[in-house]
């Protein structure tokens, strides 16, 4: 993965943030990977957040971090104390701006029930399908079976051959 196609999935996260609230940070992210290292802030002025793929020189903190440990400290399955004490992740300045940070993503809406919602509709068609396949009559004659051979075509019969005869007018 390329470090833009993992920037674009890390600010996915925080397409419908609410950072209404929260009072103004700026924190710059560096992942450490070698495949997608790269580096982007996140910044949160008059209540509306910014992750834009830049550095951000006059930040409240700095947070090297893997991709994955990311992923994992945004979607809560990690604090970043954990992180930190594992040697996962490195905080240079205020860590309490990368809680606000993180803030941002509990208030925004969920997208997980419309993905529930396109599962039960795609069950629901399946047993529809099976039953039309059931309703077939059965048949009382016996089909004879298909032989795997190929069968050469059929060879046209030739239409009679028609002789035009020549018909002169005399003068």
């Amino acid at each position: 993965m390329t470090f833009e196609q993992a920037f674009l999935k890390i600010k996915e996260k925080f397409d419908k943030a609410d950072a209404k609230g929260i009072a103004d940070f700026a924190v710059q992210v560096t992942l450490t990977d070698e495949d997608c290292g790269g580096t982007f802030y996140a910044e949160v002025k008059d209540g509306k957040l910014s992750v834009e793929p830049y550095d951000y020189y006059d930040n409240n903190a700095v947070l090297n971090i893997s991709k994955s440990s990311l992923l994992a400290l945004l979607a809560g399955r990690v604090s970043l104390d954990k992180a930190v004490a594992n040697g996962e992740a490195y905080v240079q300045g205020d860590a309490e701006k990368i809680a606000d940070w993180k803030k941002t993503i509990k208030k925004a809406p969920a997208k997980k029930p419309a993905a529930k919602k396109a599962v039960k509709k795609t069950a629901a068609k399946k047993p529809a399908a099976k039953k039309t396949a059931d309703k077939k009559p059965a048949s009382s004659k016996k089909e004879a079976p298909k032989s795997s051979a190929v069968t050469a075509p059929k060879a046209e019969t030739p239409a009679p051959k028609t002789t035009a005869s020549k018909t002169t007018k005399k003068n």
